[in-house]
């Protein structure tokens, strides 16, 4: 029988909808260590109503208050302890599924407006941040939070809250809005933020009812280059990522002291919006363009708005709040997501991506070739083509030239900015699409013929590719250590598919929300079948993943290896 409750539907707010969870037989599990050593113990419904400890008040009031303590801990000694407590209430699966789903029982009141508050890392380092609470908050909806990473993070510690500038522009009455700080023994690009912005999280959770699926990472400048970092490492917590006037290169330059290795594919998991300078001095858009033309190619999404005028500065801001707010609005994260791919370098961190945790690492026989995605077009190289922005026109006429670069290829043939393609080697109407086609067999030696359409006259131009100016390719970002990915989907029910390249062993987290746990699962790694099983579900991983996470919306209920076979 599934087992059905009436739960908050994902992303709206206090709606709420009907889910049936399908668990299959009932167990509770007795830990005798936070993670690895317990006893099963299978009850049936009829038995573990009729067991001591799970009738009438007495386990209402002991399970009540262990969840009281499993809610209100804050550190990894503190939430092992209230695990322990949890289990010792021998709680079916279903009732800390639920109660787990239902969250925390949130209070209104709560302070609000601008608050000046601090968290401690592991190793004793503490960050501050700057928390904005809605004046009309309310317990009853779920908000979305928007963090924003500064820029400067090479100075010296402040203390003050002075990290952030011109706050009021970010504020929303519908939004948390977090300032986090960071300076040059916390970067954005190292370990201890990935610690600190998931710490900052958990605790504005512990007070304030948070729309899980709806936080993003947004930054300017360092910040900007910071919110790629993220992506790169750490991307379960967040819905999508906005890049203003930053750099991803910055991320591949040894001086920058970036923690980890870059995996391009691993920006494909989420959505991103980005900003960038034509006049920027230090990260201008011709700079920064070969990078985003690698994460296209490696499928990752991206609204690219380009600033041909504008500097190392937010004057388009007002212009672009509103596409901004639209990408927000738009975008919400898939707690289970399908298909999902992840690559890491080591296995003791940026190992796990939402439902996927990579184990081990090292080659195995006849694992298949997954492209790395990791060439760009050396800037400094070759004859530069010039168009550095375009954009298709709405009636669909041909291609808008919006930047034109000096001493380029099209300079030489005569483009100029405000030009619009409308024929490509005789095809009309181009696209996108179709100058890419054209521009990739575009070689040194050859010509390219177009029409531009420039103040209602058809000009015919010739692009000359100078036989001396070959391009030359280079590494986007450094790849000093082995590493290895594994692609995931599901094509059905119950059914995974994965490929992998370099993995000995990983393992997948089971929510019943994507599988049934009353039929057998089945995994195929590399083309080969390696598990038809059913999976018991697990009240200690569920607690254990549902402390980790504080998320609602992203409960595993057992967790499942899986051994990578070699292909003969």
């Amino acid at each position: 029988m599934p087992f059905c409750m009436t739960v908050p539907v994902f992303d709206v707010g206090s709606a709420e909808g009907v889910r049936c969870f399908r668990f299959g037989p009932l167990y509770a599990r007795v830990s005798l260590t936070f993670r690895k050593l317990s006893v099963w113990l299978i009850v049936g419904i009829a038995i573990s109503l009729a067991e001591p400890g799970f009738a009438g008040q007495s386990f209402d009031d002991e399970f009540a208050a262990a969840m009281t303590r499993f809610w209100g801990a804050a550190t990894d000694e503190e939430f092992r302890g209230a695990i322990d407590a949890v289990l010792e209430t021998q709680p079916d699966i279903e009732t800390i599924w639920s109660r787990l789903r239902r969250g925390r029982d949130y209070q209104s009141d709560v302070p609000t407006g601008r608050q000046f508050l601090s968290r401690t890392n592991r190793d004793g380092v503490t960050h501050g941040y700057i928390l904005q609470i809605p004046e009309g908050y309310t317990p009853e909806r779920r908000y979305p939070v928007r963090v924003y990473l500064h820029g400067g993070v090479m100075r010296p510690k402040r203390d003050d809250g002075s990290w952030w500038r011109n706050e009021d522009r970010m504020l929303r009455d519908d939004t948390i809005v977090v300032f986090p700080a960071s300076w040059d023994e916390s970067i954005w690009w190292q370990d201890s933020q990935i610690e600190n912005l998931s710490g900052v999280i958990n605790e504005i959770k512990q007070t304030y009812n948070v729309a899980e699926n709806q936080v993003y990472l947004l930054g300017i400048s360092d910040g900007g280059t910071g919110a790629y970092y993220h992506a790169f490492k750490s991307t379960t917590p967040w819905a999508g990522f906005l890049s203003f006037i930053g750099h991803p290169g910055v991320l591949g330059n040894a001086s920058s002291a970036a923690d980890g290795q870059m995996h391009v594919t691993n920006l494909r998991n989420k959505p991103f919006f980005v900003v960038n300078g034509g006049q920027d001095r230090l990260y201008p858009t011709v700079n920064v363009v070969p990078f985003l033309r690698l994460f296209q190619e490696a499928g990752v999404v991206i609204n690219f708005r380009p600033q041909p005028e504008s500097g190392h500065d937010l004057s388009w801001w007002d212009n672009e709040s509103s596409a901004i707010d639209s990408f927000i609005e738009e975008v919400h994260r898939r707690p289970l997501p399908n298909p999902l791919s992840w690559e890491t370098e080591r296995t003791d961190k940026y190992s796990r991506a939402h439902w996927l945790v990579i184990d081990e690492l090292g080659p195995v026989e006849g694992e298949p070739d997954l492209g790395a995605f990791n060439e760009i077009v050396d800037p400094s190289s070759g004859a530069p083509l010039g168009i550095n922005t375009i954009g298709e026109m709405a009636d669909g006429t041909g291609l808008r030239i919006f930047e034109v670069g000096e001493n380029s290829i099209v300079s030489e043939a005569g483009m100029r900015a405000d030009d619009t393609i409308v024929e490509i080697e005789g095809q009309e109407a181009p696209t996108v699409e179709m100058l890419k086609e054209a521009l990739m067999g575009f070689s040194p030696g050859d010509q390219l013929s177009l029409v531009v359409l420039r103040e209602d006259t058809r000009t015919p131009l010739v692009l000359n590719y100078p036989e001396t100016a070959a391009p030359r390719m280079r590494e986007a970002f450094p790849l000093r250590q082995a590493s290895g990915r594994v692609e995931l989907r599901m094509p059905g029910r119950n059914t995974v598919s994965a490929r992998t390249r370099g993995v000995r062993r990983f393992t997948l987290l089971l929510s019943p929300e994507e599988f049934d746990f009353t039929a057998p699962v089945s995994v195929e790694v590399n083309g080969v079948p390696v598990i038809e099983q059913m999976v018991e579900p697990d009240v200690e991983a569920l607690l254990r993943w549902a402390a980790f996470d504080q998320d609602r919306t992203m409960l595993f209920g057992a967790e499942l290896e899986v051994v990578v076979p070699s292909v003969p």
